[in-house]
């Protein structure tokens, strides 16, 4: 089956989405390892690029709009899943970041 990988954008911001895994270890629970909640990723963004992370965000969306596939990988967050479950959490994170 074939995929979307998105790890080339979530690379270029791995220290903060690295600092977004609280819950666990992503190796154990995969992207359930990571708080989304508004809180903990305002916090983060203090000690990152927020215009850079931002960017990122968009392009992931993006290619999630114009990809023929169905579905999202990723290594870095163990994840395979819906591009619009994917897609609806990138967009969530973007607009906290707003």
């Amino acid at each position: 089956m074939k995929y979307l990988n998105i790890d080339n954008w979530i690379n270029k911001n791995e220290t903060f989405w690295k600092a977004l895994e609280i819950h666990c270890m992503v190796e154990c629970c995969g992207i359930d390892a990571f708080a989304f909640d508004k809180e903990t990723i305002l916090s983060k963004t203090l000690q990152h690029d927020v215009l850079d992370i931002k960017n990122n965000i968009e392009a992931i969306i993006k290619e999630i709009n114009i990809s023929k596939f169905d579905k999202i990988s990723s290594g870095f967050f163990n994840l395979y899943e819906d591009k619009e479950v994917f897609g609806k959490r990138m967009t969530e994170i973007l607009l906290l970041l707003e």
